[in-house]
């Protein structure tokens, strides 16, 4: 059995999810490979695409969110595709091309991004196909585009969900509840003292591990000015810029307050979050769910609009985080987590009895079950 799949570089999160579920076959001695869906078409195109996102998300997010309700108060006419679904369809045949090529072995393929299942949903129209295609979605609603691809599942992050994606036209037959996938890694736990001594870290003040995705993106400067002044004595602040090298460089004029500590990009988010006692950070759908799965009481920054603030909405009405429109108030939800011991330990134990289960397992599972007999290919 061979597996590929598919993601695009638009942000962290998507090769996040990719990243577990591959984790997962791999454990299995199943073949997988992970590849960039718009690069079908071209490189070229496929950085454009990324590039843009990135620019956009970080540099003018009202401009990202309101692009964001356009497309899911505009979805396109019975029949007809969207402007998106025409822009990234045009990689399907070189998809094609892979797949009855190179990729003739291929037995499911598995997307990571609405992008990607756009393109898949495109060849198996143009090309009769027995191949068995899956999505995951990587956020808590049903994303603009999910109701225009055709795919044998859909494996969605929670149950409560369910409603928002019959309601968009979802056949409940092929949801699943899966959870978000992310690296086992997150399922494991070191104590904290343990992970701050590793990480060099006062090992016996307690830590707020504040951060925004791969690109680092909102007011995190702002925050860590508010936090640094209003967090107990026996707390550090941790601040993880992320791959946002020109806001690690911007953070080291904070080098000398003593209870704050700026980091880059790191792998260590795992051991971080074993650290921390409360995380500050965006609303993404991955990181979101690393810090669920850890049972680590959670702060919103709502940095970008969009399906971000989907995620939040989701979160906080279920009680699992907590957010306010302002950075006084943000470091208000902080301190009040930091000196509610009650509160937070509720919050923990909500998180961990919503998010067991190992999501990749899940999603890999059920794919194996449903292909042990499968021999199909693309004709």
């Amino acid at each position: 059995m061979r597996v590929l799949i598919l993601s695009c570089n638009t942000g962290g999160g998507h090769n996040s999810a990719a990243a577990a579920v591959k984790e997962y076959f791999d454990s299995m001695d199943i073949s997988c490979d992970i590849m960039d869906a718009l690069a079908f078409d071209s490189q070229r195109k496929s950085d454009f695409i990324s590039w843009g996102h990135v620019f956009v998300y970080k540099r003018a997010p009202r401009l990202f969110g309101a692009g964001y309700k356009y497309t899911e108060n505009h979805p396109p006419k019975p029949g007809k595709q969207s402007v998106i679904y025409h822009i990234v369809k045009k990689g399907a045949e070189s998809l094609h091309d892979f797949l009855t090529g190179e990729g003739a072995d291929i037995d499911v393929i598995v997307s990571t991004h609405i992008f990607a299942s756009m393109i898949l949903t495109e060849v198996k129209r143009k090309y009769p196909t027995s191949v068995k295609i899956y999505f995951i979605a990587t956020d808590y609603t049903c994303s603009p585009g999910v109701d225009e691809i055709d795919a044998d599942a859909i494996f969605i992050p929670h149950r409560a969900l369910i409603s928002d994606f019959t309601g968009n036209g979802i056949p409940e037959e092929k949801i699943i509840v899966s959870g978000i996938p992310v690296r086992r890694a997150f399922y494991e736990r070191t104590a904290a003292v343990q992970a701050k001594q590793e990480l060099g870290l006062p090992a016996h003040s307690r830590m707020v591990l504040m951060m925004c995705g791969s690109m680092g993106c909102g007011p995190l400067r702002e925050l860590a000015f508010a936090l640094s002044q209003n967090i107990p004595t026996d707390t550090v602040l941790v601040v993880v810029c992320g791959s946002n090298e020109r806001l690690y460089e911007k953070f080291q004029k904070l080098s000398g307050l003593p209870n704050v500590f700026v980091i880059g990009f790191t792998r260590k988010i795992s051991l971080y979050m074993d650290a921390a006692s409360v995380i500050l950070t965006k609303p993404g759908g991955l990181s979101t769910t690393e810090a669920a799965t850890k049972g680590l009481p959670m702060v919103f920054i709502d940095a970008v609009p969009g399906c971000e603030s989907k995620n939040m909405d989701f979160f906080v009405r279920n009680g699992f985080a907590l957010t306010d429109s302002t950075v006084d108030g943000l470091a208000s939800k902080v301190k009040e987590l930091l000196t509610d011991s009650g509160r937070a330990e509720r919050m923990s134990l909500a998180l961990r009895e919503s998010f067991e289960g190992y999501a990749a397992g899940k999603i890999g599972g059920y794919i194996l079950s449903e292909v042990s007999n499968f021999n199909g290919r693309l004709s």
